[in-house]
Formats: C-alpha cells, structure tokens, sequence
C-alpha cells in the first residue's frame, strides 16, 4: 500500500473556514492513534504547531510503559507530549468512567482554536451504532459519533480517520514500519465492545462485508435526521426552564408525549454537563416526572420533584451540613463547609449591632423554632422552610445564626422579629457570598 494515507484536501475540508492554533492529537500509543499522529507530522505538511496528549488511566499493569513508549516516539518526531494522570473510581462501569475521565482531562488542557484529533475509524463507528442498538438507544445513540463538533470553549473535535477502516490503517502502519502497542484489555471479551469486535463481528463479516460501511451510513442518516429535530426539542427544552438551571418545570414536562419529554430531558442533562440515564433509568425518570413524586439516581446524579419542579442534583448538593461555628467579632467573612458567608453594616437593617456577641452558626436539627419578622409568635422551622419553598435536600444546608443559643438569622430568608435594627440603628446584613 502507499505510504499516503489520505489526502491533505480531504483532511482539511471539513474544517474549512476554521481558525486553526494547534492540532492535538489523542495519543494511546496503540496503531490508530500512531498512524494520526505520523501522518500528521509527515504527511499533511501543515504550518500549524502540533502537541500529543496522553492519558495515564493506570488501569493496566503496563501503563507507565505505555506512557514512556508515546514520551519517547514523540521525543524521535519533535512533537511536545502532555501527560494527564487520571484515576478511575470504583462502581459503574470503567469504561464508561474512564472514557468520562479521559476526555475531562484532555479537554481542560486545549483552548479556543485547538483541534482535538483522535484517531476513530469505520470500525468504531459500526460497533458503536451496534452497542447502541443494544442498549435500546433512541436517534441521538444511533447518530453514534459525529466527525466534528465543538465545545462551548472553542475547541473542535475532529476524528477524520471515520471513513477509514481498521485494515487500512493498519496497512498504513506495516508500510511506514511504525511501532505501536498492544493493549491487551482490548482482547478480553469482559467489554461489551470487545465481546462484539472478537466474537460477532466476525460472523456479521462473513455473511456482510461491507457491514461496517453500511452501519457508519446508517449512523450518517441518523445525524442527518437529529440535525432536523434536534432544534425542534431545544425550543420545547427552552420552554420547559425556568429561572433555575437546574430545574424544569413539571407541569410542562408533563404535557408532552413520554417520547418528547424523554429527549427534552436528554438534552437538559446533557446542557448541564451530566451523564446521561440507561434506558431503563430513563423509564423511571419519567414515571417520576408524571407521577410527580420520588427520586431517580445514577453516577453522581439525583432527579427528584418539589412542588412541580423537576431537579437534577448531585449528591453534594444534598449532603446535610454539620457542625457549630463560632463567627469572631473581627472578622466579616467566614469559611465553613464549602461556603462563604458575610456580614455587612447597614443602616436600618437586619439585626441590631447590640445582638451580635457570640455570634454561631449552625445547621438544622429537629425541632428548631423561630420568630420571623411579619409573623406572630414563634414556628417550628420546618413550617417556615415549607411556606418559603426551600426544598427539602437544601434545609439542612442553610445556615442558621445564634446568639445565646437564640436562633436569630436564618440566612437568605429571615431575621428574628424582636432583634431587627430599628431605622436609625446600625444593622448587620448576612449573606452567602459564593463557594470556597
């Protein structure tokens, strides 16, 4: 076979247009992502700078070779080697995490007009439609990988091997003579991806040769059609929100057809930068939004309901807050719990500067009462906490302001009616300025 690849035009074309500042390229050391980087380098004859990106995920016990391996190829082509360490938490599935993980780490080291490159092919695309068609996978799934998108930070994802197959880059590495590794957890048929590239593929193969082409035209199609639709669910998405990012309003959801409210939610996730729901997880996320009642939980991420709102937390968003803190006279600013609060001296307002010896904060425990200013009398916090709509998973997170063991300020929502500042007082205002 020729040493060339694949054409400089045909590189180049579909970033037509684009800013370019450097081409960065994913760099495994296995054979797809060799070839990439080598014809980068010797064949497209660009002017722009090039860097390879590495990704330790120490899963394997050959890692540091492996990482030693791409620090020395690049050493021999000239090219700068950025190496991100990751490491992969336990529970769910390691792929799916260290895929997350990896991709987290290269993104965080490109910038606007950086061009991400890794080295996908026809292959890869066809298992990932197959995988999808598996999992159950709705249009979004089945348009598998796209060949180029950018981020909201201005960085292009490009993978221009997707109309290449594995044997051809493969033939591409045997004629230039280049070394590569061999990873192998890529033999192990544990992996779902693996399990279909060793055993099935093969059969599919036999019976359908070009089955590989086919499926990456059938994912092109799929991507054709959501590029249509996709707008479409946006402005259904957009009508949804409210003035929380984090929250949809129920009601709305509720009037959609299941199918449509499960995509709006797709995409909502996926505007907040969270992992998507299995299939089955999906059925219960809209069993919650119709029934209004519940929680549904995956990885990191909680969707439960409040008052015809649909949230998506996480799990520190609702960790209760312990402790007690004694707040110096001093000082106007206090750490505590990965929250900054403030006091500030207001004429008028808040409560009196005489009521603030011994200042504490603390957080909710059973049977807190209070005396809010407008109201008559003491009541249990918990009722004031309903009327005010805080959400049950936050109650335990707002700080609360002592004097004496008084529970005086609860902060953002109300001051003790007896120790306001009169309207020619100096008052102190407290609030949460932002996180630590």
């Amino acid at each position: 076979m020729a040493n060339v690849l694949y054409s400089k035009e045909a590189f180049l074309a579909p970033l037509a247009n684009k800013v370019i500042h450097r081409w960065c390229v994913a760099l495994s050391g296995g054979v797809d992502s060799v070839v990439l980087l080598h014809f980068l380098r010797y064949t497209l004859d660009s002017s722009v700078p090039i860097i390879a990106i590495h990704v330790n995920h120490h899963l394997q016990a050959s890692a540091s070779a492996w990482q030693d391996f791409c620090r020395d190829m690049c050493r021999r082509w000239d090219i700068p080697l950025h190496v991100a360490d990751v490491q992969i938490p336990k529970g769910g599935s390691v792929e799916a995490n260290a895929r997350r993980l990896r991709y987290e780490a290269i993104f965080s080291r490109l910038t606007a007009g950086d061009v991400l490159l890794t080295a996908h092919h026809e292959d890869d695309q066809a298992e990932t439609v197959l995988l999808q068609l598996l999992r159950g996978a709705g249009l979004k799934g089945l348009a598998a990988m796209p060949q180029q998108m950018a981020n909201e930070a201005g960085v292009i994802h490009y993978r221009p091997f997707l109309t290449l197959t594995r044997a051809e880059i493969e033939a591409y590495a045997q004629s230039n003579q280049l070394e590569h590794i061999h990873d192998l957890s890529n033999d192990d048929i544990a992996y779902d991806r693996n399990y279909l590239r060793q055993l099935v593929i093969p059969v599919l193969r036999q019976r359908w040769p070009s089955y590989a082409r086919t499926l990456a035209r059938s994912a092109q199609l799929s991507a054709q059609l959501l590029h249509w639709i996709e707008p479409l669910w946006q402005a259904t998405l957009a009508q949804c929100r409210i003035e929380q990012s984090n929250c949809l309003d129920q009601n709305k959801l509720t009037a959609l057809p299941p199918y449509e409210c499960s995509e709006v939610v797709r995409l909502w996730l996926e505007d907040l930068g969270l992992p998507l729901p299995t299939e089955a997880q999906m059925h219960q996320v809209l069993k919650l939004v119709y029934r209004r009642r519940g929680k549904v939980a995956w990885h990191n991420v909680i969707l439960t309901s409040y008052q015809n709102r649909l949230y998506a937390l996480s799990a520190e968003e609702i960790k209760s807050r312990r402790g007690e803190f004694h707040w110096p006279e001093n000082e106007n600013r206090l750490c505590i719990d990965g929250i900054v609060l403030r006091r500030d001296k207001i004429l008028g307002q808040g409560l009196a500067v005489a009521n603030l010896a011994d200042c504490v904060i603390r957080f909710r425990t059973p049977g807190e009462r209070f005396h809010a200013a407008g109201r008559v009398g003491s009541h249990p916090l918990k009722k004031l906490f309903q009327e005010w709509g805080v959400p049950p998973w936050q109650r335990a997170r707002i700080p609360l302001i002592y004097i004496q063991d008084e529970l005086v300020a609860v902060v953002g929502y109300a001051y003790h009616a007896r120790k306001l500042a009169a309207t020619n007082e100096m008052g102190v205002v407290f609030n949460e300025e932002s996180g630590m």
